[in-house]
């Protein structure tokens, strides 16, 4: 008996899941109005990145997966796409009074974990050192719950097969075990190469979108590497 309850709480979760997955944020799209975005166009950008950094996925609906309620947010859920933005807040910062900007993006990719909140428990297997391999450096952790770091580049592609490793993060990290945005952004300007990874709590106290602002602090973080 205790089996069969086991599996009909395992089906239930998966249900919410799919509920809560296919027919919610998945589906969303964020229009961002940039007053003035016209002046950012003299800024060159060559966007490098993996193709399928661009598309949506889905990482694991299985509760029992260590990858469950894990997916990547495509292009299409911001307008305009976050390279374009990331191109326009670069030229504010560094290419109005400096010459030409040319902008070469290698990463910029954007991961949700929901395990907690749909789990409605431990994160068991998620939380630990796979991420911890990740990070290059310091954690620093601001009183908003952003919580920022550099990327090791070889670590980040050794997890090209379990990418979903991506989308996870530590207990020192996000103690609360909200639902979040991980963004990762690597980029080659001014003859230098920077990659960073910033946490976003989804929930938040302001009315934009939980999508835009983790890739407004996810850029704003980036360019102060240059």
């Amino acid at each position: 008996m205790p089996k069969n309850n086991n599996l009909e709480e395992i089906l239930r979760s998966y249900l919410i899941a799919v509920v809560v997955l296919l027919s919610g944020c998945a589906a969303q799209v964020a229009t961002v109005n940039v007053p003035g975005i016209e002046r950012s166009v003299p800024a060159r950008i060559t966007d490098l990145r993996p193709e399928k950094e661009k598309q949506s996925e889905i990482f694991s609906l299985l509760v029992t997966s260590d990858a469950y309620a894990t997916y990547r947010v495509p292009d299409s859920a911001v307008v305009p796409p976050a390279t374009r933005l990331f191109q326009h807040r670069a030229f504010e910062k560094l290419g109005a009074d400096s010459g030409p900007l040319e902008i070469k993006v290698h990463h910029l990719v954007v991961y949700r974990n929901l395990q907690a909140e749909l789990r409605r428990g431990a994160l068991g297997a998620a939380f630990g050192g796979v991420i911890g391999a990740v990070v290059a450096g310091q954690i620093k952790a601001e009183p908003s719950g952003i919580v920022t770091s550099l990327v090791d580049p070889k670590a980040f592609e050794a997890l090209t097969e379990t990418e979903f490793k991506r989308a996870l993060y530590t207990e020192q990290e996000n103690p609360g075990r909200g639902s979040v945005h991980i963004v990762y952004i690597e980029t080659e300007m001014q003859g230098k190469r920077a990659f960073t990874r910033t946490i976003v709590p989804i929930k938040s106290n302001t009315e934009e979108s939980p999508l835009v602002s983790a890739l407004n602090a996810a850029t704003a973080f980036h360019l102060t590497q240059y």
